[in-house]
């Protein structure tokens, strides 16, 4: 049966904890770790974006991100890095990390191989915040200048280029630090993105377009925000130790002469760059002032500094500045759970499914699931050639029986044509292995030697047969130019 988990982090203590969701259980501690706010990031399996893999963190104070598995609580693999990173986000995809520096500079690394991608200027001051957007076609940045940008990972990754990257969009609406984004669900064209600054306004951008839709006025600075899945309201987490519930769409009554037997439609709230008072929105134009005061969470005692919702968006999750973790519940904005880990701020928090490799025992060889590869990051992008085409995979033991079929959460098997070819292949080997006959293993032996042969003669057909069409294709085409130029 599937469960949820709650990781949640500190930039004072050392340990990064993972608790259950509705128990409150601890399940693990890993060790070693103290972070920056968003500077913790989930790597999920390429391909199965609900299952987490690896967790990866960069510490305060060192230029070092630790990378920590399900299978123990010790640091899995320390890498070094040029810089020291502030700010980590890596994609929904599982296939590159991205890390900011305090002088505004943006790593980007391919976390199969460890090839640094790209480094580039991204802000003139300390990157606070990086997320991609959900289909990973988008990197967006924020900054204590202010500014966010939006960058295109085809354009990050292009090597082809010289020139240094410039912004798809830049965003310079709010007027102090950003502290946090959000990004919406879809592809690049459908997804809305959400930013929040010390400026006291939230502000919702159309990615397609890069236009500001509204802006969201608070009577206190937001830290930290969250949205549900269907993107029906956003939370905002405030320096006043209270949490804001916002709309983002509203009901009224129905105008016109075509009137149905239900007389509400619902609207979006704002739109074309207008500006709202957050407090003010409420599920119907209608509402009271008490009714509108009721969209807020209150029962921290220091300011709130990270968000979570539950897998199903029915339960919140709050962090805050004096290490207290609070549960509530969304439709009544009651209290759930109470309860602290941390002495410090808990500067990040997660939810999600519990992977089935977190307490499995590393001496349970039977039960053992292989760990997520990764491999040392690079700290500079000048790459030899030899590494540039080769990849890193990780094949299991040869004496253990192959597995054909790989786990996913929708308990279906997975079937490749590599994992046939490995299972063929294997089984050929362990035929040769049981056979005490010398005569046998002679005649296999003669006999790839001799398809050996074959396919070197073809090759050499193919090769002389490229080089003729070659030839064939450079000669008219000087002949061509020549007709030409005459």
């Amino acid at each position: 049966m599937l469960s949820e988990v709650v990781l949640c982090s500190s930039s004072t203590e050392s340990f990064v904890n993972v608790l259950d969701f509705h128990t409150s259980t601890l399940h693990t501690s890993f060790k070693q770790s103290n972070c920056f706010k968003h500077a913790l990031a989930l790597i999920p399996y390429p391909g199965q974006c609900d299952r987490i893999g690896l967790i990866i963190s960069a510490q305060v104070d060192k230029p070092l991100l630790h990378v920590y598995s399900f299978q123990k609580d010790q640091v899995h693999l320390k890498i070094i890095c040029p810089e020291k990173i502030v700010a980590l986000a890596v994609s929904n995809g599982g296939v590159f990390c991205a890390g900011g520096i305090e002088n505004g500079k943006i790593y980007i690394w391919e976390i199969s191989t460890g090839i640094l991608c790209k480094v580039f200027d991204a802000h003139y001051k300390r990157i606070s915040v990086i997320k991609f957007s959900n289909d990973d076609s988008a990197l967006i940045s924020g900054s204590e200048d202010a500014g966010v940008n939006v960058w295109l990972l085809t354009n990050l990754l292009d090597n082809s280029v010289d020139e240094a990257p410039s912004p798809y969009y830049t965003w310079s609406e709010h007027s102090l630090p950003i502290t946090d984004i959000w990004c919406g669900i879809g592809s690049f064209n459908t997804t809305r993105v959400l930013t929040s600054s010390l400026d006291h306004t939230c502000k919702l951008w159309d990615l397609a377009t890069g236009y500001l839709l509204t802006t969201f006025v608070f009577p206190t600075a937001i830290t930290c925000i969250i949205a549900d899945p269907a993107e029906r309201m956003f939370f905002g987490g405030g320096n006043d130790n209270l949490i804001y519930q916002v709309y983002l769409y509203t009901k009224q009554e129905k105008r016109g002469y075509f009137m149905a037997n239900n007389n509400e439609e619902v609207i979006a709230v704002g739109g074309t760059a207008s500006i709202v008072d957050a407090c003010e929105i409420a599920p119907t134009l209608n509402s009271s002032k008490d009714n509108k005061k009721g969209n807020l969470f209150k029962g921290h005692s220091s300011s709130v500094t990270s968000l979570a919702l539950s897998y199903d968006a029915t339960l919140l999750l709050s962090g805050s500045q004096d290490g207290t973790l609070i549960i509530w519940d969304i439709m009544s904005k009651q209290m759930i759970k109470n309860f602290s880990h941390y002495k410090g701020p808990i500067t990040n928090l997660f939810t999600f499914i519990k992977p089935p490799d977190l307490g499995l025992s590393t001496n349970n060889l039977s039960n053992k699931i292989t760990i997520q590869p990764i491999q040392l990051f690079q700290r500079n992008t000048i790459l030899q050639k030899d590494n540039s085409e080769s990849v890193n995979i990780i094949l299991n033991d040869n004496t253990k029986e192959m597995e054909l079929f790989e786990y996913n959460f929708t308990s279906q098997a997975i079937a490749s044509s590599e994992l046939y070819d490995l299972h063929k292949a294997r089984q050929t080997l362990l035929q040769l292995q049981s056979d005490d006959n010398a005569s046998t293993l002679q005649t296999r032996i003669s006999s790839l030697q001799s398809e050996l042969l074959r396919i070197h003669n073809q090759y050499q057909c193919i090769k002389g047969l490229n080089d003729e069409l070659y030839q064939e294709l450079v000669t008219n085409f000087i002949a061509k130019r020549r007709e030409n130029n005459n």
